[in-house]
């Protein structure tokens, strides 16, 4: 029981010592103290975990900006005043949408020249004439397009303009949405595909599903109990590549089932990657340790990187599916490319853009494994 002989509640000049004098005597204090303590702990902590975050975030941010000009300068090229046409880290598309089907999407924007995206997402290409075939594309960011400097010099738009070249003029169908994984991808290619009705099928992806998510089986930015009882950040990753690769390359089986039960062809181009480069500039070399530190090593995500290509070489090889390994695609060279691990400049759009239009060309001038053109 509380004992209280006198409190003067905010009277007279003493009133906040006789009520200090009221919670010692009930041992509030103390515990109102503790509390505060903790609380204060608990403020700490956090503040000490985004100024983490911050930090490996300003620091990948500053390297972005050096990387991207450094692939113009280096080859005597100006660099574009407006950056990448999205903006660094896709800072002029602004927030995802909320999606019912895939968690999340890119919004709605038009800015001309630089970006096209419809109220589903969606970005197209088209050729200068009638269109034979339409190819549907679904990956992340580097499938959008991200990092080129304007629509025209995407690898999308290359493609399209290469095959147009050839005499197979397309329709390109880009579903593609920043920080997806080959789950996400899955689901937009359901929700997408009968209503687009494709000849081909690209997924054009495999590093989001390596580097993205605490877990395999979680998104990017999905909180998760960390093996070591360390408190969950977006930079938390678990280093449970073996089950990353397996998960990928089922969902690469399920996305070849949907297109074939749909008449489809069903291709996989397996992304380039800074890791897999082996002649890496030195600005290309510094963001790549900065990426690493979320990892167990860089042998441990090139190991995981070609067990992804090894399981879909195995299954091209049964006739599952056309596959292009674009991982070392900018080897040749040795001027800078990567912005990050993830993402490369007009140079290797351009690249990108013929390598998959050798292989997509081939495939579209074999008719007996495609449907009647349009």
């Amino acid at each position: 029981m509380l004992k209280v002989e006198y409190v003067k509640v905010y009277t007279g000049q003493n009133s906040h010592l006789d009520i200090c004098r009221v919670l010692i005597a009930g041992g509030y204090l103390k515990k109102i103290v503790f509390t505060l303590i903790l609380v204060l702990m608990l403020a700490v902590f956090f503040l000490l975990v985004w100024k983490v975050t911050r930090s490996y975030l300003d620091r990948g941010e500053d390297l972005n900006v050096k990387a991207w000009e450094s692939s113009y300068l280096e080859r005597g090229q100006p660099v574009p005043e407006s950056g990448p046409r999205e903006g660094y880290w896709g800072a002029r598309v602004g927030n995802k949408v909320g999606d019912d089907i895939t968690i999340w999407r890119e919004p709605e924007i038009h800015l001309a020249g630089k970006i096209d995206i419809d109220a589903f997402g969606r970005q197209r290409y088209s050729s200068s004439v009638k269109p034979e075939y339409r190819i549907l594309i679904i990956g992340g960011s580097v499938a959008g397009g991200a990092y080129a400097s304007s629509i025209s010099t995407t690898y999308f738009n290359i493609l399209g303009k290469e095959l147009e070249r050839r005499g197979v003029p397309v329709e390109i169908v880009i579903v593609a949405a920043g920080a997806w994984k080959s789950s996400q991808e899955v689901r937009a290619l359901k929700h997408n595909i009968r209503e687009l009705n494709p000849d081909l099928v690209v997924f054009l992806d495999g590093l989001n599903d390596l580097t993205n998510g605490a877990t395999s089986q979680t998104l990017y930015g999905e909180p998760a109990a960390t093996h070591d009882g360390s408190q969950w950040t977006v930079l938390y990753h678990s280093h449970d590549y073996d089950q990353r690769v397996a998960d990928y390359l089922r969902n690469m089986e399920d996305a070849r089932n949907i297109a074939m039960s749909h008449g489809a062809v069903f291709m996989v181009v397996l992304q380039p990657s800074l890791n897999e480069r082996s002649k890496r500039t030195p600005v290309e070399e510094t963001l790549l340790n900065l990426t690493l530190e979320a990892h167990s090593s860089s042998t441990a995500l090139t190991n995981a990187y070609t067990g992804i290509s090894k399981g879909l070489s195995a299954q091209a090889q049964t006739g599952k599916l056309y596959f292009i390994d674009c991982s070392k695609a900018f080897d040749s060279e040795k001027e800078t490319y990567f912005s990050d691990i993830w993402h490369f400049s007009d140079f290797g759009h351009a690249i990108l853009g013929r390598i998959m239009g050798d292989t997509i060309y081939d495939i579209l001038r074999t008719p007996e494994q495609l449907k009647s053109s349009r």
